[in-house]
């Protein structure tokens, strides 16, 4: 059975104002988040009736219907979520924990693994990741969790299994299993660029292919990840970098590609046009210092995370809407 890892952090009024020109000035959306984005109402249909949860709840729900996973273990505001969850989750038997974004790192999780308090703070990113791990079933029998994020509504059970069955072919071997999206245009329906690359993997999905043989992928709401086999200081890094086609994220992205020993990653993905999904998975085990897989899949729906701009609201309520009523 498996653990589930349920990201729900937030961040400081000062990050949210810098990640909100950044909305602005490289994508052109206006960013209408101030509050706890996990707890953001969002409007849905069920039985023919209008409703209205918090982001967060869609993705729990499912968790907690998942027949493969045992545990849920939320990072985030304990206060906030305690009060606005705190009857739902009485609902259900299987077992699940809060855990507060401000505690600190025990002492024994960071000599465990090795961590850099310098590089990883405790309410980062990196740090929520290793203490929702540290709690888990998972973290004592040293296997992977699946780490799940609180802002993509739409990815469904289906979604989810279909990765769990890929991810049993290679926890053996990987550190870290990552969902690579098909997208099949150059951009998703919420606008945001698909990342070109070659599909030399096993998973073949279409022959849907631009000029020079690449097919669009995003990375999907969830990953397979084994703490005990990778450098958890690297965590922050890479995800400040996952707005890769910002410019200035680029720029830090191709210093790190170049220090790892793959000085012509720039001419590969810009000029040439031939980095492939391989390629990119050898290059980012490098930055890790574990081995990790990228598993082309479809199932476009579970990349339409809400990053906080008005656009994705509207867009992903109409999204919701209609899905509900699909399956009624």
């Amino acid at each position: 059975m498996i653990s589930a890892i349920l990201m729900a952090g937030y961040n400081n009024k000062r990050e949210v104002k810098k990640y909100s020109r950044t909305v602005a000035e490289h994508y052109g959306e206006k960013f209408i988040e101030a509050g706890y984005k996990p707890l953001r109402e969002f409007k849905t249909v069920k039985n023919g009736r209008q409703e209205s949860k918090p982001l967060i709840q869609y993705t729990l729900e499912r968790l907690f219907e998942n027949e493969f996973i045992d545990e849920i273990v939320i990072v985030g505001h304990q206060m906030l979520l305690e009060q606005r969850l705190g009857n739902l989750i009485k609902q259900f038997k299987k077992p699940c924990c809060i855990v507060n974004q401000n505690s600190k790192i025990p002492d024994d999780v960071i000599r465990r693994f090795n961590i850099i308090p310098r590089k990883v703070k405790y309410n980062s990113i990196a740090g929520n990741f290793i203490k929702g791990y540290a709690v888990s079933n998972a973290c004592e029998e040293k296997k992977h969790a699946l780490f799940v994020a609180s802002d993509s509504p739409l990815t469904t059970n289906e979604f989810v299994n279909r990765f769990l069955k890929a991810v049993q072919q290679y926890q053996g071997e990987s550190a870290i299993i990552v969902p690579a999206v098909l997208i099949d245009d150059r951009k998703d329906k919420l606008g945001r660029p698909s990342l070109r690359l070659r599909n030399d993997s096993q998973f073949q999905l279409t022959d849907k292919k631009d000029r020079y043989s690449r097919q669009g992928f995003r990375l999907s709401s969830l990953i397979s990840a084994n703490p005990h086999r990778f450098d958890v200081n690297t965590v922050n890094t890479a995800y400040s970098l996952r707005k890769s086609m910002i410019p200035n994220v680029q720029l830090k992205l191709f210093r790190i590609t170049h220090g790892l020993g793959y000085p012509n990653v720039y001419s590969k993905y810009f000029l040439r046009k031939d980095l492939s999904v391989n390629e990119m998975a050898n290059i980012v085990s490098e930055f890790f210092k574990g081995r990790l897989e990228l598993i082309p899949m479809t199932g476009e729906e579970a990349t339409y995370d809400y990053d906080g701009t008005d656009r994705e609201y509207r867009m992903i309520t109409k999204m919701l809407k209609s899905d509900q009523k699909d399956t009624v």
